[in-house]
């Protein structure tokens, strides 16, 4: 048997060299994402959009869930370090926070796939790196996370979820049946992005009056 043949049969369809980069798969599968939803990422239709055969992708990811996976990984990398230098505790909450929310918005199919393939290993750095000056005492600390990391994934799902699907946030309603919510929209002063901001900081006030700054090496 030719040597190229045997090249070609070695290993269960997968190439012995790579036709394309891993970083190129998954970027062509988040555009793919992005245009068509979740449904449609496949390794037949990522390896289409690269045009290649499907067993090329096979080198580098072992099936579609390992693909889905790394896509879930590359866009929590995509929010990057959001935070200014010389930048308070708060401050780099908030700019953290606002960032993962406008990644997790301009990706809005990816919305189940986050949930389904958080990547919380890789949030282990930045977890250590919240905790190296939080002003809150040891014992106050995971709850602190916890509450930062549902208010920002929640809402920033929640919005996803309605923006992919083409859905308003809130539903059109009869202001006469509930006035108080009407009320409560009309007179709002911020929308969108500012009103998420505003929500975490009256999170982060909330920490304040229940738990005081403390030394963050008690």
């Amino acid at each position: 048997m030719p040597a190229s043949q045997a090249r070609r049969k070695k290993g269960p369809g997968r190439p012995l060299t790579p036709l394309i980069t891993r970083e190129a798969a998954i970027r062509a599968s988040i555009d793919l994402l992005d245009r068509e939803g979740l449904e449609a990422l496949t390794v037949q239709a990522v390896a289409r959009a690269l045009n290649v055969q499907a067993p090329s992708l096979y080198y580098h990811f072992k099936n579609r869930d390992e693909l889905l996976h790394m896509v879930s990984k590359t866009l929590l990398i995509e929010v990057g370090q959001a935070a200014k230098p010389g930048s308070s505790w708060e401050e780099r909450v908030i700019d953290l926070a606002v960032a993962t929310r406008r990644v997790i918005l301009q990706h809005a199919h990816a919305g189940p796939l986050m949930l389904r393939f958080f990547p919380r290993a890789l949030m282990l750095g930045a977890y250590e790196r919240g905790l190296s000056d939080c002003p809150y005492a040891p014992p106050h600390r995971l709850a602190i996370l916890d509450a930062l990391e549902k208010l920002t994934y929640g809402t920033s799902l929640f919005d996803a979820a309605a923006k992919a699907h083409d859905h308003a946030a809130m539903p059109a309603f009869d202001p006469d049946r509930y006035p108080l919510l009407a009320e409560a929209i009309a007179r709002s002063p911020v929308a969108d992005e500012a009103l998420f901001v505003e929500t975490l900081q009256i999170l982060l006030d909330g920490f304040r009056f229940r738990y005081g700054k403390k030394d963050g090496n008690r």
